[in-house]
């Protein structure tokens, strides 16, 4: 399964790139480098495992999450030894094309034909079926919204400022940090140790679904937290990726607010024949805050 997935990305990123030959040969050759060949076999693995592991489960326990920690932890390790080879070499060759200033244009053409070839029709017989339906409407006002490359573009010049682009490629340099910080430090390995044995002391008395914290789970989780035992304390490498991720949404929160308004108060009027939607998106988005402060 795994070989035919591979053969049809090949194909399609072929076909998306053009005449882009690094090092003499196709583009997907680059997916059989030993970095990119090992993220993505792990990667499609893992993915397929999963999706069958769970296919026919209602409600995931933690004891279930406990014993898919090892399959994380080798996905995990993967990760940590060919991403950033993998990205370096994808990126190279991709500058290299795009000395040619026609060629990132031709890539943008080719991407929007195959969304339209192959995707394009489906996705508005979807959205025109469901528009009852919170994605379905969302699909519905993408798709009145970005008719062509060009609404696309007008959308991002419209929206986007040097201040964002100077926060995306901050955030992204932090993110490089962090990672290289977390994997060289081993952290993998540590925070695996330490998850297995948080979700097998949060399961069972009465915590037997792990969407919902608050209550029976969270009593568990603060009585494993109370044990007197290094092996209950978060790994300070783990903690400090946890800390800096809060401090991200933060930043985004406080920086993007007017921002955030903004969509909302569109979506409310795109959603306005829809009162029923809006109650059900308020009620999540209500149950989701309750869970982040019972975790806090």
């Amino acid at each position: 399964v795994v070989s035919t997935q591979s053969t049809g990305a090949a194909t399609g990123i072929n076909s998306l790139m053009g005449d882009c030959y690094p090092n003499g040969d196709a583009f997907s050759a680059l997916l059989n480098s030993e970095a990119c060949s090992a993220l993505f076999y792990q990667g499609t693995c893992y993915g397929l495992k999963t999706a069958a592991k769970y296919a026919d489960v209602d409600v995931v326990s933690y004891d279930m999450l406990r014993r898919g920690v090892s399959d994380v932890r080798s996905l995990g390790h993967t990760m940590c030894g060919s991403v950033e080879a993998c990205y370096n070499e994808v990126f190279d060759a991709v500058s290299d094309c795009a000395a040619d200033q026609d060629y990132l244009q031709g890539v943008l053409d080719r991407a929007v034909d195959m969304y339209k070839a192959r995707a394009q029709s489906d996705i508005a017989e979807f959205g025109a079926s469901n528009d009852n339906t919170i994605m379905g409407r969302l699909i519905n006002l993408a798709m009145r919204r970005f008719t062509d490359l060009d609404s696309v573009r007008a959308f991002a010049m419209e929206n986007l400022d040097d201040g964002m682009i100077a926060d995306a490629k901050a955030g992204y340099e932090d993110f490089k940090v962090a990672a290289a910080d977390f994997c060289d430090s081993g952290c993998v390995d540590r925070s695996a140790k330490f998850f297995k044995m948080l979700f097998a002391r949060m399961h069972g008395r009465g915590c037997t679904d792990a969407s919902e914290f608050c209550g029976a789970c969270e009593n568990n989780a603060r009585r494993f937290f109370m044990a007197r035992s290094m092996l209950h304390t978060i790994p300070c490498c783990l903690q400090d990726v946890i800390e800096q991720a809060l401090d991200g949404a933060a930043y985004f929160r406080d920086a993007y607010s007017a921002e955030m308004e903004d969509a909302e108060s569109y979506l409310r009027e795109a959603f306005a024949d829809q009162p029923a939607l809006i109650a059900q998106a308020e009620a999540a988005a209500a149950a989701a805050r309750e869970q982040i402060e019972c975790v806090s």
